[in-house]
């Protein structure tokens, strides 16, 4: 073969590369492609709580053992959880408003989750007390309703009366009633990002249709982006 027709099928060669790499097959084999980046809207999809944000990336998640609403969003924040990077921290701070017509049972169950958070049990407390609330519909509040619940979980009631009783405790709890009041927590549940956004959780569902996006996707997302603390 001449040294000119080398270079004419060289040629050729080049330009046919070309076509596949451009053709919908070439897609199918590996091409990346992005989607144009999510925009959200300040006062609709979030709000800012306050102007200076948390050194380190967190999230905090005001919620009640005793809302109905906290039990059903229960899988969509164990979603958001599980797409989370490891250095973001994920908080539940218990309410004292609810029930209102047994204010007692709000505060000895912030404590009871205070305590649980002490011993290491707090996501298989909060299940059992929102199986016991919202399945069997047996209401817990009393001091011997929540030791039996530890007890359950394989916490001795020496062990339990211990840890609610310690300062740890106290301190936790203390917290948890200082940062709602701090926070402005109107309602459960209620999810801040980065100490300065709120999550507007109740348009959800329709924000996130307006979008072509399911709720566990609209969430995520927003979440993301306002871990990056936008202005």
């Amino acid at each position: 073969m001449s040294m000119l027709n080398i270079v004419k099928v060289a040629s050729m060669m080049l330009a046919l590369s070309t076509v596949i790499a451009c053709s919908p097959e070439a897609k199918e084999q590996g091409v990346e492609i992005t989607k144009p980046q999510m925009t959200f809207v300040e006062g609709k999809d979030y709000e800012v709580v306050r102007a200076k944000a948390s050194t380190k990336p967190e999230i905090t998640e005001h919620f009640s053992l005793y809302c109905g609403h906290c039990y059903k969003t229960e899988p969509l924040l164990k979603s958001l959880k599980e797409s989370l990077a490891k250095e973001v921290a994920f908080k539940r701070s218990h309410v004292q408003f609810l029930p209102q017509k047994r204010p007692q049972w709000g505060q000895a169950m912030t404590f009871a989750v205070a305590t649980a958070n002490q011993l290491n049990v707090e996501d298989e407390f909060i299940a059992a007390v929102f199986d016991s609330h919202f399945k069997q519909e047996l209401w817990l509040g009393n001091y011997e309703d929540l030791e039996k619940v530890f007890g359950e979980l394989g916490i001795d009631a020496n062990a339990f009366k211990v840890a609610i009783n310690s300062p740890e405790t106290l301190k936790l709890a203390q917290s948890m009633v200082n940062k709602a009041v701090a926070d402005k927590v109107r309602f459960t549940p209620d999810l801040i990002v980065n100490d300065k956004y709120r999550v507007l959780l109740s348009d959800m569902n329709n924000t996130s249709k307006e979008r072509g996006l399911s709720v566990e996707e609209k969430l995520n997302t927003l979440v993301d982006y306002l871990l990056t603390n936008p202005k």
